[in-house]
């Protein structure tokens, strides 16, 4: 379980960290020009995306570091009725990721040619329980079906305010169940790939 808390905090702090980076300004002009509570709390982005284990389509909201590096998502999941066991799947995710190598052509296209970040999600529902039911035996459960856990890597590319982008990632239960079954799925198995659309507000 320590596992678990250590990746949210971990996520938490990456969703966090665009929002606590201020660009550096001298006494006099941030008292002339001091932000605004909205400034502060105001998304950079938004975005819609498929797949990538948070969900079958996801969009919400995302904020970016002055620096363009680190980038933070706060997003909401959904999987159809049709595509999961019973009834429709709901999802909220933190994602935190930080771009590695950072490139601009022409004045124009930026490239972050590697992305590398985690996330964790809630998937809502009763049978998707994070603490373990008073009816099962202790350790019953090693895995937390309503808390899951991923990392990623993957590119965008931007072009004045649109960007799109990929990610190729893994979970903490593929994992789990690749390496308890080695022999019987391939490496394949633990891999999920997602795309997404960005639209930059400034």
């Amino acid at each position: 379980m320590k596992f678990y808390i250590y990746t949210i905090l971990f996520s938490l702090l990456l969703l966090a960290l665009p929002l606590s980076v201020i660009r550096a300004q001298d006494t006099e002009e941030l008292e002339k020009n001091r932000p605004s509570v909205w400034s502060h709390i105001r998304p950079d982005n938004v975005k819609i995306q498929f797949a990538g284990n948070i969900g079958m389509f996801s969009g919400g909201l995302g904020y970016t570091s002055p620096n363009n590096h680190w980038k933070g998502d706060l997003l909401y999941g959904f999987v159809p009725r049709k595509y999961s066991a019973d009834k429709p799947l709901h999802l909220l995710t933190l994602k935190g990721k930080y771009g590695a190598i950072d490139r601009t052509y022409w004045d124009r296209i930026r490239v972050q040619w590697l992305n590398l970040g985690m996330w964790t999600n809630y998937t809502f529902g009763e049978q998707y329980f994070v603490k373990l039911p008073d009816h099962y035996p202790n350790n019953y459960y090693l895995i937390r079906p309503g808390l899951n856990i991923g990392a990623f890597a993957g590119s965008e590319i931007r072009y004045k305010q649109v960007g799109a982008y990929y990610e190729i990632g893994t979970t903490e239960k593929h994992l789990i169940h690749f390496f308890k079954n080695i022999k019987a799925i391939s490496p394949t198995y633990i891999f999920n790939t997602a795309i997404g659309i960005v639209y930059y507000l400034d």
